[in-house]
């Protein structure tokens, strides 16, 4: 809590400096999903480029706070977990041609949490490690766009792969296809479904999505997402 009460001073105070017509230097990105049977993912991502705007090649700094609720089979008992975790990584992004590609690792800690269950008591475990990810987004045409990401956390051995594309419907506004594999060493989750991105909402750039996601432990069901950023 401290840690974003940090950050939102940060975007306040660069919010009242900064002047409408400057490029930006920070984004503030919140991604969240739920899925039918209860299990979730939700994070708060601050970005900052320290060496020019977010629209210029060059290094990147971020901090990102995220939580995430699952279950795996425990002894022949499902179990809840729940995995709150703060990351501090340093990154390049490369852009050219309007394609950006973002590069950045970190360190990383992960405070597990596992819910009692019949015959198994309640237990919580301060976990610790790197953090890796990439992504990537671009227009390979002037009405098209491609996303893709990837990220693995090596104190949860949580990884997860995204990729959508679309078509434009509107200026900066597309609709397609997203699909998504995601998991541990406990689990792992599939999800298919679409999308409508670039949408804007009080300012922010938003998206939502909509589809069918296969866990290994809960089974099939669907779920909903949410993405909004905003850039100061």
């Amino acid at each position: 809590m401290n840690w974003l009460a940090a950050l939102a001073a940060l975007v306040a105070m660069n919010l009242a400096s900064a002047s409408a017509q400057e490029p930006p230097r920070w984004s503030l990105q919140s991604t969240s999903d739920f899925a039918s049977y209860g299990a979730f993912y939700t994070d708060l991502t601050g970005t900052y480029s320290p060496f020019g705007s977010l629209w210029e090649q060059g290094w990147r700094v971020q901090g990102i706070a995220s939580a995430r609720r699952y279950s795996f089979i425990d002894s022949g008992t499902k179990r809840i977990g729940l995995d709150t975790t703060l990351d501090g990584l340093v990154g390049y992004q490369f852009i050219s041609n309007g394609w950006s590609w973002l590069l950045a690792a970190g360190p990383s800690m992960v405070n597990a949490h596992l819910y009692a269950a019949p015959g198994l008591v309640p237990s919580n475990t301060t976990l610790s490690g790197i953090k890796a990810l990439s992504s990537i987004y671009g227009n390979p045409t002037s009405n098209t766009m491609l996303y893709a990401q990837a990220h693995y956390n090596t104190g949860s051995e949580f990884f997860y792969v995204q990729g959508k594309t679309g078509v434009a419907i509107g200026q900066n506004l597309f609709i397609g296809p997203e699909a998504a594999f995601s998991g541990s060493w406990t689990y792992d989750q599939v999800r298919v479904g679409g999308h409508i991105t670039g949408f804007n909402v009080l300012g922010m750039q938003s998206g939502v999505s909509l589809g069918f996601v296969r866990d290994s432990t809960y089974g099939t069901g669907f779920y909903t997402g949410l993405n909004l950023q905003a850039n100061f």
